[in-house]
């Protein structure tokens, strides 16, 4: 491939991208994935023995990514699920209508918490209310609605 092609490849790419409203969102997802990609296929032996070496900070910030991602995810999939949509979880293996309403609590705390709701902050927040992982205005963590 010559150099021009590749350049014309890559104009394509970003005028199809920025076709959305928030190009840069999916560019942040593709880009996310061509990493995670990259660094699922070197070998793990070397990548436990980089990190045993001081740079243990690595796995602090994949696990605060992937507090992140669960966020997000959970704010999509709630969206889905409030529309009565299909959609399929790998997690579960199979297509299945999910009905996780938010619950009162969980709404109720993610309103106290954040000046703006429904956001999707706000709605991660509601969802690990209602999950029982965080606390809700009472201040208890107890799992609620749908979520249990």
């Amino acid at each position: 491939m010559k150099e021009s092609d590749l350049l014309q490849l890559i104009q394509k790419k970003l005028v199809e991208q920025r076709e959305t409203e928030n190009y840069m969102f999916f560019g942040n997802l593709e880009q996310m994935k061509r990493q995670l990609d990259n660094l699922m296929s070197l070998d793990p032996s070397y990548m436990d023995q980089v990190l045993q070496n001081g740079h243990d900070w690595a796995d602090d910030h994949i696990s605060k990514a992937k507090e992140n991602l669960d966020h997000v995810y959970e704010f999509f999939m709630n969206e889905l699920s409030s529309e009565d949509t299909l959609y399929e979880s790998e997690e579960m293996g199979e297509a299945k209508k999910k009905k996780n309403k938010l619950c009162a609590r969980g709404v109720s705390a993610a309103k106290a918490k954040y000046d703006v709701y429904p956001s999707a902050y706000a709605n991660g927040y509601a969802v690990q209310v209602c999950k029982g992982t965080m606390p809700g205005v009472d201040g208890k963590k107890r799992c609620s609605g749908s979520y249990c």
